[in-house]
């Protein structure tokens, strides 16, 4: 069970487990568009963009940081006692930012959904054992089981109560289900095959933490920033729009998803190979991304043909004719899709090379421009003025780690000090 697989299995492997994951939840959403009013779409997508940005904010993209600490230089017992804590703040934060904006109903479903997140962070402490040892398979099952849970239990919830905040407690029980009877057996096993000796418990050393703190909070504020890309344009559409038209954007919205399980494979899969070929080996590093980039090249041109020539068909079928009347906005989507295909390589390349700090100002910028051509484009054109402020954001987004990765690259000797910047 210790032995890491190879590049090629570890790819198929996450690809199965986020194709499967993925497809669940999307899933979710094409049956929540069938059992409920486009409003009830709209107002899960609104306490989606309130909920996830400070999710991502809090989390402090810990997992990321535990993969790719070749060196350990913390123990899983720090990672393990920071996740207990912003768990916990995530939850707070998101109940307050609810019930202070927004009526009853909706803050119920913002802060019920916020519990969601703070389990799916939890989880990554325990994923991220499995991932960081290459064992992907693993890593898939765990999806797979979550993603088939989730679906059953949001499904049977909402379709015997026809309450959203019901159906989002299915979510919360079957995530707690599949972290209990297998994230956190599978991932002590490993820990023990691979030599950890301590206890698999919460390390409360807090100076240590506050280290960890400081080391991957320019991570969380990247995945906040990255959060505020579909978060923006759906909040400025629910100002301008309604939540009619946030819902029809986010059902369309959702079919990147497929683009997107493919990309989360590839990253999965190749970021702790990527870690290793930066701290010994530059050239099998620029070699492994450039086929990533390639890769994510084809998956963009191929979902923007398909949305051209099939979209309204393929809008249709899954959900209603409604739908189907913004095929338009469907192909801008998946155009904008394909830049962010790229950007997401790039951006995978320059956390291989733990250039963490650098990619702050490329999010910030990226979260700014999205913001104003939004607030520019969405009164005027609705949802194609969101699909184009995306678009822009992305292009801005990819040049910035292009940049970045293409200067990193050059380097005869990569650094070799584990976090070191700049």
């Amino acid at each position: 069970m210790n032995q890491p697989l190879s590049l090629r299995k570890n790819f198929v492997w996450a690809f199965v487990g986020n194709a499967v994951s993925a497809f669940c939840m999307w899933l979710l959403l094409v049956v929540l568009t069938k059992l409920a009013s486009v409003e009830t779409v709209g107002i899960f997508a609104i306490a989606q963009a309130v909920g996830l940005p400070i999710s991502m904010l809090l989390s402090l993209k810990l997992q990321v940081a535990q993969v790719t600490d070749a060196r350990d230089e913390f123990d899983f017992g720090h990672y393990y006692a920071l996740r207990i804590i912003t768990s916990i703040m995530t939850v707070v934060i998101i109940a307050v930012v609810g019930f202070s904006i927004y009526e009853l109903t909706t803050a119920l479903i913002i802060t019920a959904l916020g519990i969601g997140y703070s389990i799916i962070a939890f989880r990554e402490t325990f994923l991220a054992v499995l991932q960081k040892y290459e064992r992907i398979d693993l890593m898939a099952g765990s999806r797979i089981f979550q993603g088939l849970f989730s679906f059953l239990l949001f499904v049977s919830f909402l379709w015997f109560t026809g309450n959203l905040v019901f159906a989002i407690t299915g979510l919360i029980i079957a995530r707690i289900i599949v972290l209990i009877f297998y994230d956190m057996p599978a991932s002590r096993k490993l820990l023990r095959k691979n030599g950890y000796s301590k206890l698999i418990v919460p390390h409360w050393h807090f100076r240590e933490i506050w280290t960890l703190i400081k080391t991957t909070a320019p991570l969380g504020l990247v995945a906040w920033l990255t959060t505020l890309f579909t978060s923006i344009p759906r909040l400025v559409l629910d100002k301008f729009g309604g939540r009619e038209e946030v819902g029809y954007f986010a059902a369309l919205s959702s079919l990147l998803a497929v683009g997107g399980m493919m990309m989360v494979a590839l990253g999965q899969s190749t970021i702790p190979r990527l870690a290793k070929y930066y701290a010994e080996n530059l050239r099998a590093y620029k070699l492994l991304l450039t086929k990533l980039t390639t890769v994510a090249l084809v998956i963009g041109v191929t979902g923007v043909i398909v949305s051209i020539l099939f979209g309204k068909q393929i809008l249709t079928l899954l959900f209603t004719l409604e739908y189907a009347r913004h095929s338009g906005v469907f192909v801008q989507l998946m155009l904008a899709g394909a830049i962010f295909f790229l950007f997401s390589c790039m951006n995978n390349g320059l956390t291989a090379a733990r250039k963490f700090v650098v990619q702050i100002p490329i999010y910030a910028l990226s979260a700014a421009v999205c913001g104003v051509s939004a607030f520019l484009l969405v009164p005027r054109y609705g949802m194609a003025g969101a699909a184009w402020s995306l678009l822009i954001c992305y292009c801005t987004g990819f040049t910035g780690c292009l940049i970045f990765v293409f200067l990193t690259a050059q380097k005869s000797a990569p650094v070799r000090n584990g976090f070191s910047e700049n």
